[in-house]
């Protein structure tokens, strides 16, 4: 029997839950073993995996790929230059030092910036 194939098996298990869920929550149910199905080839890389833990990392594998997808879409790519070096870079990047005193610290100039 393929990992597939088990935790299919584990899915069915559980059936007479999903039986019990509204439509809406049962589409999620749904969607969560067919997260656990396509990560199970990663399980056989692991000595002696235990099912319910490979589900669980396999839908939350999932759900950050799904989550930094959404975090993509809405937060637009911002890019900004320092004026002093010309260092481009977005503002996650202007942010790795303490911005409580001045604002913003250029990482290269230590330049404070203040954008608009």
């Amino acid at each position: 029997m393929t990992l597939e194939q088990l935790v299919e098996a584990y899915g069915l298990e559980w059936e007479t839950f999903a039986d019990e869920l509204e439509e809406m929550d049962h589409e999620a149910y749904t969607g969560l073993w067919n997260h656990a199905k396509r990560n199970a080839h990663a399980v056989t890389k692991i000595q002696q995996p235990n099912l319910f833990e490979s589900v669980v990392m396999a839908i939350l594998v999932e759900h950050q790929k799904e989550l930094s997808q959404m975090q993509q879409q809405l937060l637009p790519d911002e890019s900004k230059t320092c004026p002093r070096c010309n260092q481009s870079g977005s503002l996650e990047t202007f942010f790795k030092r303490d911005t409580t005193q001045v604002g913003i610290l250029c990482n290269r100039c230590q330049e404070a910036l203040f954008f608009q």
